[in-house]
């Protein structure tokens, strides 16, 4: 599915948020947003998602205008948002239940997903009895189980240790190749950036605008990140952060 954003300026009252924003996601393509917090990413992901809509301009999904939830838009928060008082199967299965699919059939493949992100044998537990990294992986699997056209992911990893995180990034990175939905990231993390996008658009201050991008489609990476150090470092730069030591 396409995404386009026409001209999208997004106030809140008086807080100007987002002005005169323009840009295209390929069908199938990974966009990811990096930008200082408060910079106005998570709002373009609910402009998307359908959660809130333009002050002014368009955003358009295969060129309808977006301007309430769907099921093929699906939005992945840091927090894992499971129900507590369901087993991580019932949550999984919860995705298919409300779009119409009965509870049996929807249990069924809910056990298959959770396996596929490596949670086979744990359908029965709840979220409280696992790990933070196993409740996103649950969450991954609830997103992807609708079989969503766009991808939604507000800093889904944020909160998790580094290398909980980086073994999630692999699991979605395998995810979205298999089924290849159109994805819009944000994260703080840099280098996740760098190892999961096509194309990286780096925000200034509130309100955001694009400072630069940077295309990296069909580059063969790992997370050995060492050969992209020089975008790295122009990305650190663009958020005001230094990388290098400074000598008197």
């Amino acid at each position: 599915m396409h995404l386009s954003f026409e001209q999208v300026d997004k106030r809140f009252g008086k807080l100007e948020v987002i002005k005169g924003f323009s840009g295209e996601m390929a069908s199938g393509e990974l966009v990811a947003l990096v930008g200082p917090s408060g910079c106005g990413k998570s709002t373009l992901l609910h402009l998307a998602a359908g959660l809130e809509k333009p002050t002014a301009g368009k955003v358009t999904a295969d060129g309808n205008a977006i301007t309430q939830p769907g099921p093929k838009r699906t939005l992945v928060f840091q927090e894992h948002a499971l129900y507590p008082w369901l087993t991580l199967v019932d949550n999984v299965a919860m995705a298919l239940e409300m779009q119409g699919i009965g509870k049996s059939s929807a249990r069924e493949q809910a056990k298959t997903w959770l396996g596929r992100v490596n949670l086979a044998g744990f359908e029965q537990y709840y979220p409280h009895q696992v790990s933070g990294g196993m409740r996103q992986r649950t969450a991954l699997a609830r997103a992807f189980i609708a079989s969503p056209e766009v991808l939604l992911l507000d800093e889904p990893f944020g909160a998790l240790d580094a290398l909980t995180r980086m073994a999630l990034q692999d699991v979605l990175r395998e995810l979205i190749e298999e089924h290849k939905p159109t994805v819009l990231l944000v994260t703080h993390d840099v280098d996740e950036a760098l190892y999961l996008a096509d194309r990286i658009l780096v925000f200034s201050n509130r309100p955001a605008r694009v400072l630069k991008e940077f295309n990296f489609t069909h580059c063969e990476k790992s997370h050995d990140l060492s050969e992209f150090a020089s975008e790295r470092k122009e990305i650190l730069a663009l958020l005001g952060i230094k990388t290098e030591v400074e000598h008197s």
